[in-house]
């Protein structure tokens, strides 16, 4: 099976606690690695057809050590007719297969034509407790985002390059 791939590094993954200002109901797993790798499972019927399936996610630690799966929350119309603006519910779960964070991201639009609508991710751990967002910032050609706390106040900043696909390479953000 093919897997599409993301590796995150972070300068509080490793601790043993959470990043000053934030609540501390993480799960436990969460900061007692400094590096996660994210592994796509590609479905065979999304291969052979081309028919989106409800993506499901590997979560290892730099080891290759699954630590968390991931699974997505959509019904087949919406997967379909929407594509990558979709809108959905990820779930988090740790190996005992309890939910530990969800993600829940509102259907919006992704063209830079219409910045009153524009991506927004909602984090909640544990599940039904908001503990940050993740907001899209508008830009003609560049892709911005805010990592936002649970107050809404803004943490960090993140910005893409002009061109965001690359065959082979990694694509790096600031």
């Amino acid at each position: 099976m093919d897997k599409k791939n993301m590796q995150i590094n972070g300068p509080h993954l490793g601790t043993d606690v959470p990043p000053p200002g934030y609540p501390s109901q993480y799960p436990p797993a969460a900061f007692q690695i400094n590096q996660i790798l994210i592994h796509q499972q590609i479905e065979l019927l999304e291969v052979l057809i081309g028919f989106e399936t409800n993506n499901k996610y590997e979560i290892k630690n730099s080891l290759g050590q699954r630590v968390y799966c991931a699974v997505e929350d959509t019904d087949c119309c919406t997967r379909n007719c929407c594509g990558p603006s979709r809108p959905f519910t990820l779930r988090i779960l740790d190996n005992l297969g309890k939910e530990v964070i969800t993600l829940e991201r509102p259907l919006r639009c992704s063209s830079c034509c219409f910045p009153c609508c524009l991506q927004e991710i909602e984090i909640q751990a544990p599940p039904g407790v908001p503990v940050g967002y993740v907001t899209q910032n508008w830009h003609p050609c560049l892709p911005k985002f805010t990592i936002q706390n649970e107050k809404r106040d803004d943490v960090l900043k993140i910005i893409g390059p002009c061109v965001v696909c690359s065959c082979c390479a990694d694509i790096d953000f600031e």
